[in-house]
């Protein structure tokens, strides 16, 4: 019996030696047929901390590796419910790869997103990642004597670096070396918004008629900043829409390696009711497919639009600049579009949203000198986009003790 006791402690040392820490492994499956690359991860929390044993741990420090147990970028989203770590992963079609979290203390990393409120430019709302920049209107813009205006429109500064570069330009433009509206060799911000929807804002599209947001964000607050995602939210207060009152909470989220947003849409006003929405940019110009006597102006019937009622995704290229090129812009209804039509001075991509439920969709632009040759190539990202929603990511969860 004495030695049966002592081979089990025996066999337990011996375990115990070789079991150094407690990991969680990740295993990432991509069964699609498109090539997955920096693709968002989230792993919720709690998981993390019943993996490691880790539950009354407050500090939340994890560390991952990918499979030659290198430490790649991963960041701690405490806004979202559930909290969760994301990183992002990379992985062939039809492949998986694998993935460790180990607590640890995290390598200080570049940040590839950034959203900066800035005063001294009229409370305009930045944010960027490494592909595009984006900004809305702030409230000191209303009542400024030269530039006042109302405006809910996005706004899309577009570049050619992956380094973050917004706050140099506003710094440059601020001390008269240079100015945003010029490419300097990473970029320019060469977009008109004005009083327009401008990059793919959403608003009611009721009786055929878009009821724009009538003030500029009166509030905002930062939720996420890096260094994977950035999310925020801006409250607008209440206007009119087709004689009923609305007020609205936007919250904004971008992930590093994406053209595209992600929008989180708040109605508020008489909860449960349905309205007709639409994400829509300016209409500038109209080339026909098939020119002739007839004067044609539907989606269809145009060159520079591209649509997919299923996938739900308009694909729109604006009139080309001599100068700075071909701006792509393109929104997306992830479950699906109820019509695109051009209408109000713009082209729409309209659904349906509930009055006190959050309403998402992306959107979001590129540029013909930012990695898109033309519309066939934007309409390719902007349908592989959609299909990625579609059919995410499978990930598998395993607790294991490694050395």
């Amino acid at each position: 019996m004495k030695k049966a006791s002592f081979l089990i402690a025996f066999i337990a040392l011996l375990f115990s030696s070789c079991c150094k820490e407690n990991a969680l492994i990740v295993q990432v499956n991509n069964p699609s047929a498109l090539d997955r690359e920096r693709e968002s991860i989230e792993i919720k929390l709690d998981d993390i901390k019943n993996a490691l044993e880790d539950k009354n741990d407050t500090a939340c420090s994890f560390v991952v590796y990918d499979a030659q147990g290198l430490e790649i970028p991963s960041q701690l989203v405490l806004s979202s419910t559930p909290a969760v770590l994301l990183f992002q992963a990379t992985v062939k079609a039809g492949d998986s790869c694998t993935y460790t979290i180990k607590k640890g203390e995290p390598m200080p990393y570049e940040t590839m997103v950034q959203t900066t409120f800035m005063p001294r430019r009229k409370d305009d709302m930045s944010w960027e990642n490494d592909k595009i920049s984006f900004r809305m209107y702030g409230p000191a813009l209303v009542t400024d004597p030269k530039e006042g205006m109302v405006s809910g429109g996005l706004d899309i500064w577009v570049k050619r670096t992956s380094k973050l570069v917004t706050q140099q330009w506003y710094q440059d433009e601020f001390d008269g070396k240079s100015t945003y509206h010029h490419d300097n060799g990473e970029g320019l911000d060469f977009y008109a918004v004005g009083t327009t929807l401008g990059a793919g804002a959403l608003a009611p599209y009721v009786d055929d008629k878009l009821w724009l947001v009538g003030n500029n964000f009166v509030s905002y607050k930062i939720l996420e900043n890096g260094p994977i995602r950035t999310t925020f939210a801006l409250e607008y207060e209440t206007y009119d829409c087709n004689s009923k009152a609305l007020s609205e909470t936007r919250t904004i989220s971008l992930d590093a390696g994406s053209h595209l947003n992600k929008f989180s849409v708040l109605y508020k006003g008489n909860d449960g009711e349905v309205i007709p929405v639409a994400a829509g940019f300016p209409f500038r110009g109209f080339e026909q497919k098939k020119p002739g006597k007839k004067e044609l102006h539907s989606i269809d019937d145009c060159n520079s639009i591209a649509y997919d009622k299923t996938l739900g995704y308009v694909a729109y290229a604006e009139p080309e600049h001599a100068e700075n090129g071909i701006l792509f812009l393109g929104s997306l209804m992830p479950e699906g579009s109820d019509q695109a039509l051009i209408g109000q001075g713009h082209v729409l991509n309209s659904s349906q949203a509930t009055i006190g439920k959050e309403f998402v969709y992306y959107s979001g632009g590129g540029w013909s000198k930012g990695g898109f040759q033309d519309l066939a190539a934007w309409t390719a990202y902007m349908k592989d986009f959609a299909l990625k929603l579609r059919e995410p990511l499978k990930v598998n969860l395993k607790a294991a003790c490694v050395n």
